[in-house]
């Protein structure tokens, strides 16, 4: 039966995974959504999976010319669980102007969506710009937002001559923070009817004060070559250079139509909490894992509050670890915040999950929004056996997805037993009484047999004792202080003060015999290491006895003493 069981989980987990790969469909982006006719742009496909076919890219031709393919993977491995991503990445020129749709491309037994582009005419940029061989150009969009709202700054190096190198810095602001987002996109156009490179760069920025921001574009220096000219071959280039112009931002306060909370200005925010159980029926002390997940578009991860479920009453909960991260969607930044929960009834009935929100602020509509899971109720029948809450650990592990119901399932098939057999509990204790008994007269047997199987070794002094000679005696007591060997370090330490004194049967015999001073310490000493309570220092025990036993001059031999007399005369 329990086989069985293993199949069909197997058997499950099996189906989940291949719904899990089959519901993930590439995702198409643009790297630019208005380029300029003759402009280059690049079209992105992201998949889940590190091996995938090439896609169908006939249906481009209708409207752009392909210009080349290039392949991106990436590996990552969180908590435990194995992410594989590949971007395909499409150079496109668009052949007319206009707004053109990107088609839907074929890849991998699924289907992208189509994109829009909007493609302008050639750009009429002044003539000084256009006759000047290199053209630094920065631009901040939206003009004008909220405290805490991404802002994206695009920097642009034209330049028309061959470069031998360059430095290209990054923009500052103060009083903001600024990220640079993705990879730098290269491309070509045409300004004054002439054809530029174009390197092009993007950048966040996150105002975290109200008021007028200034962006300070940054510097290009580099170095241009003529390719028919023979000394540039030896270093002998153009130097060349060019600055932007700064960009303003005029960032406002929070709205006072804002909701009290987390402050989240965002282009776009989903909360959702997946886990439910398919019939909506749940077990008591059987955990139910919940998994809440908020995604925001133009929110970096450290930005989007803690989640958590509001108090339900009837259940137990257990939240795991956050995953937080943060991804790109062309300029824009998508935080990620993810949160566990493992939710244990506690008794049967209706389990109500009440509703939650999450306030917003639209910084594309300008408008307040709310993000709301809707209220859950679910039928809570018996446990297995007695109806015993799950405890902590036990309901982290669940939540945590590690594999701990080992314990859990254990304890279910013992409070199945009464239930099941009908035997009553009186006979369990016997059993178990039983058992203790049991064992307790095999432990007595097993030390039985082995007192017997190793008689006592004969005391020094005593008939059948072979004889001890105190100067080997000794070098064997040097000998095992030096190897550290405490037990042999006694045994030898005995064997030599037998030679003289064969009464000496234990280390409290031979410090009673011997005077006060270093050596009854070094025996407490080495009494206080066998027993774990001290540090061995053989050295100070071999120093003490280096001269031999410094027996005490009075006093009755060991094991002739008795207690005083009760009323001494």
């Amino acid at each position: 039966m329990k086989m069985r069981h293993a199949w069909m989980a197997l058997a499950l987990w099996l189906l989940l995974g291949v719904a899990h790969a089959q519901a993930a469909a590439p995702v198409a982006s643009l790297d630019r959504t208005h380029v300029g006719n003759g402009e280059t742009v690049t079209l992105n496909i992201e998949v889940g999976e590190d091996n995938v076919d090439n896609p169908d890219l006939s249906p481009l031709s209708a409207d752009f010319v392909v210009l080349g393919t290039s392949t991106n993977h990436t590996l990552s491995i969180v908590n435990g669980k194995r992410e594989a991503h590949t971007i395909l990445g499409v150079a496109l020129r668009p052949k007319h102007e206009g707004q053109l749709t990107v088609p839907a491309l074929a890849i991998g037994g699924h289907t992208t969506q189509p994109l829009q582009l909007q493609v302008d005419a050639a750009s009429s940029a002044p003539a000084d710009a256009a006759n000047r061989p290199v053209v630094l150009e920065g631009k901040v969009e939206p003009g004008q937002g909220y405290i805490g709202q991404q802002f994206d700054y695009t920097l642009r190096l034209y330049f028309a001559v061959n470069l031998a190198d360059g430095q290209l810095g990054d923009p500052s602001a103060e009083g903001a923070e600024i990220r640079r987002i993705g990879s730098d996109a290269n491309y070509q156009t045409v300004r004054g009817g002439r054809r530029f490179n174009v390197v092009e760069r993007h950048y966040a920025i996150i105002p975290q004060h109200p008021g007028p921001l200034v962006v300070q574009p940054p510097t290009f220096q580099g170095t241009a070559v003529d390719p028919t000219d023979v000394n540039s071959f030896f270093g002998a280039g153009e130097p060349v250079n060019a600055v932007a112009q700064p960009a303003r931002i005029d960032v406002r306060a929070r709205p006072q139509g804002a909701t009290d909370g987390a402050w989240l200005p965002a282009r776009e925010l989903k909360l959702a909490l997946d886990g439910f159980p398919a019939d909506g029926r749940a077990r008591v002390g059987q955990p139910i894992t919940l998994t809440m997940r908020l995604d925001a578009v133009g929110l970096p991860f450290e930005a989007l509050p803690a989640l958590s479920l509001p108090k339900i009453d009837g259940a137990d909960v257990y939240p795991d670890k956050a995953v937080t991260g943060s991804s790109t969607s062309g300029p824009w930044i998508t935080g990620r915040r993810q949160q566990g929960f493992a939710v244990v009834p506690t008794h049967e009935g209706t389990l109500h999950i009440p509703e939650t929100t999450l306030h917003w602020w639209n910084v594309a509509t300008d408008k307040a929004e709310t993000a709301t899971l809707p209220a859950r109720d679910l039928t809570v029948g018996p446990g297995s056996g007695a109806a015993t809450p799950t405890p902590p650990a036990i309901a982290a592990h669940a939540a945590a997805g590690t594999p701990a119901p080992a314990a859990s399932a254990a304890g279910s098939d013992v409070a199945r037993v009464p239930v099941v057999a009908g035997v009553p509990w009186h006979w369990i204790a016997a059993g178990l009484g039983a058992l203790w008994l049991l064992t307790l007269l095999a432990w007595a047997g097993w030390a039985r047999r082995r007192r017997q199987a190793a008689p006592p070794m004969p005391a020094a002094g005593t008939p059948g004792a072979p004889p001890v000679r105190a100067g080997p005696a000794r070098e064997q007591f040097l000998k095992a202080a030096a190897s550290g060997d405490l037990a042999a370090t006694e045994r030898a330490l005995l064997a030599w003060a037998r030679a003289g004194r064969p009464a000496v049967r234990t280390l409290g015999e031979l410090a009673a015999a011997l005077q006060p001073g270093r050596q009854r310490d070094a025996i407490a000493a080495l009494q206080r290491a066998r027993f774990g309570e001290g540090v061995p220092d053989t050295t100070a025990w071999r120093d003490a006895f280096a001269n031999g036993f410094e027996w005490a001059a009075s006093g009755k031999p060991p094991g002739e003493g008795g207690l005083p007399p009760l009323y001494p005369r």
